[in-house]
Parts: C-alpha cells; structure tokens; sequence
C-alpha cells in the first residue's frame, strides 16, 4: 500500500457477513485518516490487506482481485459514499465517513501488534510472498521460450501475470508492476530484464488506447 501504516487486523467470520460495499467504504475511510490523497491503487491494496478473505482471487488468494474492489467502488459513487475516479483520485464524502464509522462498531477490532512487531511481521510476509511469485516466474512457459529466444505469444504474457485473455489492460498493468516489485525484492535483476522485456513486447495490451499490434513473423530477440 502506498499508505505506510500498521493496519488493523479482523475476524474473518466477522466481515465475511458484511456487504463488500461497506467494507470498501471503512478501506476509504481508513485510507483518508493517513492522507487526502487516494489512489486506485491504495483502495484495492487497503481492501486487500484489510479484507484478505473478501479481495483475493480464488485461485490465487494471495492475489487481490482488483476487478471486484472496482466494481464495488462504482456502486459507492453511487451511493454517495465516495467520489471521484481513477484517474484523478479518490475522496470520500462525509456521508461515507459516517457509514465507516458505524462500520467499525459492526467489525470489532482485533488487537493490533506493536509497530516494530507488525513491520518485522509484513516484511517476513513480503519477502515470503515475493518468494513465491519469483518461483511463479521462473516455472512460467513465458520465461522458458524467453531464455531460448523464442516468441512469446499473448496468451503465455497474460498467464504469466495470472491474467486471462479477458482481463483489462488496467489488470495487466497493475499486476506488472507487482511483480516487478517482487522481483526487485529478492534483487533478480535478470528476471526484472525478462519482465521489462515483456513490457515493451506487449506494450499495446497495457494501454486502453492502443490498437492491436500485428502479429510479427520473426522471433523476438533479447
């Protein structure tokens, strides 16, 4: 997240029976307490990290499901909770603040750990999680015929980033970013090479705006 703060911990069984609206709300509102700006990206962060259970893929739960974290934000526009978009940032109305707070009464709050236990905690966590997608990475039939100079299609570039061939460019590029993160982490720079790579190669999927790019006959080179 974007916000550099300790979050509050909750009983799964608790907010599992609360609407996901309202738990986008709470997110928002925790998010305004840290600073007046809110990105896209914190919101679905913030959801995630608050709501694990509620904003993670179910096939890949350690991955947040941004495509439900944004279709419930359209639905607080809506409602008056919240405004603005993503391009220019979200704000939170006073209308919204006040639903967060009665929904905090409704979550029970569970014991957060010291600062220095909690970071210590999430950076182990981190690194773990990070682990994981550098393995993801390597096993992936992208970075094989990558390494033996062999085209890359479109369908191996979206499985790679744990994509279909429905996803958005807004989820491929968010889940980019993510993983060159990881990579960053754990200091592989050949993988961060492979991924940026990628990038250029599939630039055209990564922006609503472009056009299709024509489908080259040569193999892609290093």
């Amino acid at each position: 997240m974007a916000k550099t703060f300790i979050p509050p911990q909750f009983d799964p069984d608790t907010y599992s029976k609360i609407t996901l609206n309202d738990l986008v709300v709470y997110s928002l509102c925790y998010l305004h307490k840290q600073g007046p700006e809110i990105t896209s990206e914190d919101i679905i962060s913030a959801c995630f990290t608050l709501f694990p259970k509620r904003f993670s893929l179910r096939q890949y739960p350690q991955w947040p499901d941004s495509s439900v974290v944004s279709r419930r934000w359209s639905d607080c526009k809506s409602k008056g909770y919240l405004r603005g978009n993503a391009a220019s940032g979200f704000q939170i109305t006073a209308k919204g603040i006040k639903r967060a707070e009665r929904m905090e009464k409704s979550l029970g709050r569970v014991k957060v750990q010291p600062v220095r236990a909690a970071r210590r905690t999430a950076n182990s966590e981190l690194k773990s999680r990070a682990r994981k997608y550098v393995r993801s990475i390597e096993r992936s039939e992208a970075y094989a015929r990558y390494k033996k100079r062999l085209e890359i299609n479109e369908f191996d570039f979206r499985s790679l980033l744990f994509c279909t061939m429905e996803s958005p460019p807004a989820t491929l590029s968010r889940n980019l970013e993510h993983f060159k993160d990881y990579v960053n982490i754990h200091e592989r720079k050949d993988l961060l090479t492979f991924l940026e790579f990628s990038e250029g190669r599939f630039a055209f999927l990564l922006d609503a705006k472009s056009k299709p790019m024509k489908k080259k006959t040569e193999r892609s080179k290093k």
